[in-house]
């Protein structure tokens, strides 16, 4: 749960352009081509700024004149590094309880003398508990004048007091710091932007909460982060993932000065037994971001997430967007988005390809979050008007397999859900046209006896997948309980199968909580949101209900392809009985980080191991996978770019006629 910052592509250095008088805000430009963008050959297009893409009155005229840049509102450049940078190492700062945190920060130079710059400069900081962070990462913002801090978290590194792993204490830390760095700190503005990712990103929204009012902190940008800690990242479906071994490594990653290593020794043995840490009880609410999505907007602190298609965080991401839109919008919270709800440019995600906290831009392999996180900060930070907040469209999607980007604003994207009704032969249908029926699952390793497949109609036009799908089974088990995960791939016409996406469920945590469950128009289940906090099993043999969630993912399906629905009770291939070790090399479940069911907990084991599951459906027992299908072309994008572009205007071009898939076999 790491993340890198490498250096990114150095642009000639930003004229600024004076507006005559503020506009409404509209249509953003699109990134130019990313090749190009990314080798730095726009540096040779002068000027480097275009204030405004369709010359309205109130810009200057020497501004109308100028080239689009490939950045967000196409106005802006990052440009040439401006200052040098140097290191002040171990400086401690005593928080209110006593304990002494310490801090590194970089700050700007002269590039001639290595003088220190006079500034004032704003702030960001980021805090790390890992030892591989070296404090040096901020360097692209501090030579484009930034001061950047980086805090060892309590219990980690070189800092005192004792580790707890996102506690309150943790947080109240995060605010103290912010406070220093934006009043002791030489040279500080007083203005200061959080910044990171994977924990560095998590601890930017307690730190932000625990601030309060008359904060110090203008702006949040964090990566490879989502609205969820419990779903998704450490259980999935109520079943512990790879990532819920993560804890079993802390003392190698964040030192073991101050009792990390038994701590998440403890942490492990207690999920493992079943103990009240296996259930999303007050622990994990205390550590759920989205908990704290209202008090964000309340604060006015605006936020910049991006996270990936594979990252531990893909679903919860979307959701912490959404979450913080709503808010913003005096909306239900945890609800879905109206289609036609205006967003704000405040609160943006950006969905790239990669794993977690991978953000390089594909061709040449830089670190594209680095331009994109400093003009978040040069616009809320310096108050550059770079038109990165005036998008109407603040959620980017890299759309997987057709390689565009496009921009959108309401999520859920697809206003109603195509349901693909499962049948006999190994079939799935649209038109639920099938007969009664059954088939059944053993639970064990995928396989002859335990696998399942169903295939969809062939899209002959193709199609637009885009945001989450679930699933509705009817089942019943052998015994008290069962496990089933249901997998989405595609298929094309050569028959090759790419992955797509995947989501589980334990029958004795399948109920979910209604009013934080996603349904379309039409009472379809969209996001499931399960309560995962006590067992309720089921009398062996009784036929039930299950909805649950499979990751969102955005997709541009090929012509000719179809949708495949996989179905079983285990993912390949997990350690003995579910004991949290390394699983056998190159399985599913041997990374550290991953969001599968991999490890049962001991009543887990003991309530599925010789179950048989029976997958019902026909007209009395309908189990379908519910996907957000679009047609394909709905989206206006950029073919085969690589950078995001922001947009203005609706890009979903007729809903209602986008729904209508008339051309499947």
């Amino acid at each position: 749960m790491n993340i890198e910052h490498n250096s990114a592509i150095n642009q000639r250095s930003e004229k600024p352009c004076s507006p005559g008088r503020a506009t409404a805000p509209r249509t953003w430009r699109r990134l130019a081509t990313a090749t190009a963008a990314a080798a730095g050959l726009l540096a040779a297009a002068a000027p480097a700024y275009a204030c405004d893409d369709h010359g309205r009155k109130g810009w200057d005229d020497d501004c109308r004149a100028q080239a689009k840049t490939p950045f967000p509102g196409g106005s802006w450049s990052p440009g040439a590094p401006i200052f040098g940078s140097k290191l002040d190492t171990n400086i401690p700062v005593t928080m209110s309880d006593g304990a002494v945190l310490m801090v590194d920060v970089s700050y700007p130079t002269d590039p001639q003398t290595g003088a220190r710059a006079p500034g004032p400069f704003p702030v960001l900081m980021t805090q790390t508990p890992y030892l591989g962070n070296p404090s040096t990462a901020g360097d692209y913002f501090v030579q484009r004048g930034y001061l950047f801090v980086t805090a060892s978290v309590r219990g980690t590194r070189n800092s005192g007091g004792d580790f707890a792993f996102f506690s309150e204490r943790d947080a109240k830390d995060g605010a103290e710091l912010a406070q220093w760095a934006a009043t002791k700190l030489q040279n500080s503005d007083g203005k200061v932007g959080l910044q990171g990712g994977s924990w560095a990103g998590l601890n930017q929204i307690y730190t932000a909460a625990a601030a309060g009012k008359q904060s110090p902190i203008k702006a949040l940008a964090p990566l490879c982060f989502g609205a969820e800690f419990y779903r998704e990242t450490y259980f999935a479906g109520g079943i512990p993932t790879q990532t819920a071994q993560f804890p079993l490594f802390f003392g190698a990653s964040v030192g073991n000065n101050h009792g990390s290593t038994a701590y998440g020794q403890a942490l492990v043995s207690e999920i493992y037994a079943g103990g009240p840490r296996a259930y999303d009880n007050d622990f994990w609410q205390l550590r759920t971001p989205g908990n704290y999505a209202q008090k964000i907007v309340d604060l006015g602190i605006p936020a910049l997430i991006w996270s990936t298609h594979q990252d531990i965080y893909a679903e919860s991401a979307l959701s912490m967007y959404a979450y913080l839109q709503n808010a913003y919008s005096r909306r239900p919270v945890f609800g879905p988005m109206s289609p036609n709800q205006r967003a704000t440019g405040r609160y943006q995600v950006l969905m790239s390809q990669g794993g977690h906290c991978q953000f390089e831009e594909q061709t040449t392999g830089q670190n594209i979050a680095n331009s994109i996180t400093l003009e978040w900060f040069d616009t809320w930070l310096k108050g550059k008007r770079t038109r990165m907040a005036d998008t109407s469209q603040p959620l980017h999607v890299h759309e997987l397999v057709s390689n565009n980007w496009y921009s959108t604003s309401a999520y859920p994207v697809a206003p109603s859900y195509k349901q693909y009704f499962l049948g006999a032969g190994g079939r799935m249908s649209p038109r639920g046209a099938f007969g009664a029926g059954k088939e059944t699952l053993n639970w064990a390793q995928p396989g002859p006896g335990s696998t399942l497949e169903f295939d969809g109609p062939v899209l002959r036009k193709g199609a637009t997948l885009a945001g989450p799908m679930s699933a509705s089974f009817y089942a019943s088990s052998s015994k008290t309980n069962l496990q089933l995960i249901a997998s989405v791939s595609l298929v094309d016409a050569q028959g090759t199968v790419t992955p797509i996406s995947s989501g589980a469920v334990l029958g004795s945590l399948a109920s979910n909580i209604p009013s934080r469950s996603w349904v379309d128009r039409k009472g379809v289940p969209v996001k499931p949101y399960g309560a995962y906090v006590t067992d309720e099993y089921q009398p062996a043999g009784s036929v039930n209900r299950y909805d649950f969630l499979i990751s969102p993912r955005f997709v541009g399906v090929p012509a000719g392809s179809r949708l495949r629905l996989t179905v079983t009770t285990q993912t390949p291939s997990q350690g003995s009985n579910g004991v949290f070790s390394p699983a056998p090399a190159g399985s599913q479940c041997s990374p550290v980080l991953g969001t599968d069911p991999c490890y049962p907990t001991q009543a887990q084991v003991v309530s599925l191991t010789g179950s048989t599951v029976t997958l019902h459906y026909g007209p009395k027992h309908p189990s379908t996978v519910n996907l957000p299908l679009l047609k394909a072309g709905c989206f206006k994008t950029e073919s085969e770019t690589s950078l995001p572009y922001w947009k203005g205007d609706t890009d979903l071009e007729g809903r209602g006629p986008c729904q209508e898939l008339d051309d499947e076999e």
